[in-house]
């Protein structure tokens, strides 16, 4: 619950956000703990259904944006969270999981290296992140980049996740380059 604080002068440097981003289905969660309007704090786990698990993507770190933006009109303000990140390469296993979940639902776990206090969780529920995607194929590069953001504005921003990271899908046994 939000208490009334005064706010000193932090470091705007940006923070390195570690590579390994969490991307888990929507419809393979079971339940989300609880989360309060004014909260940005987010304690507990988010439960997967049986035998479901959650996917590990590599994200080429400079590459890493997750901004939740402000929108609307006068009275309908609201916040869109949005995720992205470049992937390399082009091989089996990634083209595989753009054709099955390209424009599906997830909530997504990222976390920035160093303090341990940056790990956030990205979409909530009723309100997921979607994929869409750009690919490059060209001479300056071979990469996908990702592209999750909510569509429907929400109160809340990107929360600052004290859970356990779900059990994730086994990596890629496959020979391309720029795995997972």
């Amino acid at each position: 619950m939000y208490q009334k604080v005064s706010l000193k002068k932090k470091s705007g440097a940006p923070k390195p956000v570690s590579s390994q981003i969490i991307l888990i289905p929507y419809d393979d969660i079971d339940a989300f703990p609880v989360r309060g309007e004014e909260d940005v704090v987010v304690t507990g786990d988010i439960t997967l259904k049986a035998q479901a698990t959650a996917i590990g993507i590599y994200a080429t770190s400079s590459s890493i944006s997750r901004p939740d933006n402000m929108e609307g009109e006068e009275d309908e303000e609201g916040f869109i969270q949005t995720l992205s990140f470049s992937h390399p390469g082009n091989y089996r296993e990634i083209e595989e999981f753009k054709q099955k979940w390209l424009g599906k639902p997830f909530i997504a776990i990222t976390d920035e290296c160093g303090d341990g206090k940056g790990k956030m969780v990205h979409g909530w529920k009723c309100n997921p992140l979607f994929f869409t995607l750009e690919n490059q194929r060209n001479n300056e590069a071979n990469k996908s980049t990702f592209n999750f953001a909510q569509r429907v504005r929400s109160i809340f921003v990107a929360g600052f996740y004290e859970g356990a990271n779900p059990a994730l899908a086994p990596e890629t046994t496959g020979s391309g380059t720029g795995g997972l």
